[in-house]
């Protein structure tokens, strides 16, 4: 599966598509699919739920700090993508930009041979992955690659809000969640009930310094701060989920949580922490 970006960056976003060779996705899977790709890049929803500020209790997301958003990747996204005659003219072209602070170019074959330190959004393609010298300068950049000697877009890789405040994700089910739309066994949306079995499963398994909930209003404003003008791989739009973050210092505490956590009632994903939100 990969995620198709738009190639207009005043369109939003990503369209999940199957590979060469793999069968369309039925109507239900794919949506459960689009959800899982909406729900892994950011978290939210639901009433407010934290109790005071001690340290066992749930807490409210912290005010900061807000990261810097000066991440981008710059690709073709075409079914065939920058190749190795046009890669090199785009890498000239966007060396001599002077917003750009640096630039690190992943050819297709990089791609092809293992996992990378940050995510193509296109698939296996070649691209580059870039910082901004300024926070305002990612835009301009984007106005600039419009002449480039090869058609390219910009686009947003945000520095997750969350990365040294917390390590593990848990993603709550909530009205739209995959395993509801998939009718998966046993599922249901997390109650209030559930979140508290929940916390108390994961003091249980692990050492934890704290833990937070997230709310929709939140999520959505998360959201907003790393996507404020459209140039992203996603819908900066509101957010509808529940999300638990665990700060800890215990190894493993992800696996530790995945299989404490995986047939609780009201737990969609547990997955870690990431330093990006693609």
């Amino acid at each position: 599966m990969v995620i198709r970006v738009s190639p207009s960056n005043d369109e939003s976003a990503a369209e999940v598509v199957p590979r060469e060779g793999v069968s369309k996705p039925r109507p239900r899977l794919r949506a459960a699919v689009a959800t899982v790709l909406a729900l892994l890049v950011v978290g939210g929803a639901g009433a407010a739920w934290f109790v005071g500020g001690g340290s066992h209790d749930v807490l409210a997301p912290p005010d900061g700090p807000w990261p810097e958003q000066r991440g981008f990747m710059v690709l073709q996204c075409s079914k065939e993508g920058l190749t190795p005659e046009t890669q090199p003219a785009v890498e000239r072209f966007l060396r001599a930009l002077p917003e750009i602070e640096s630039l690190t170019a992943y050819s297709k074959l990089q791609m092809e041979e293992g996992p990378l330190g940050t995510r193509n959004v296109c698939g296996v393609q070649a691209h580059f992955v870039g910082t901004a010298r300024d926070v305002s300068d990612i835009p301009k950049i984007a106005e600039e690659i419009a002449k480039s000697p090869a058609s390219v877009r910009l686009v947003r890789l945000p520095s997750n809000f969350w990365a040294g405040k917390a390590d593990v994700r848990i993603i709550l089910t909530g009205p739209g969640s995959p395993s509801l739309q998939l009718e998966k066994e046993g599922a249901r949306a997390a109650t209030k009930d559930d979140r508290e079995i929940i916390t108390e499963k994961i003091r249980q398994a692990v050492d934890v310094e704290k833990i937070y909930y997230e709310d929709s209003a939140f999520a959505t404003k998360v959201n907003a701060f790393y996507c404020p003008d459209r140039l992203c791989a996603f819908d900066p739009g509101p957010v509808e989920q529940e999300t638990l973050y665990v700060k800890t210092d215990v190894l493993g505490a992800v696996r530790t949580l995945k299989s404490t956590l995986g047939d609780v009632p009201g737990v969609e994903f547990v997955v870690p922490v990431s330093l990006d939100v693609l």
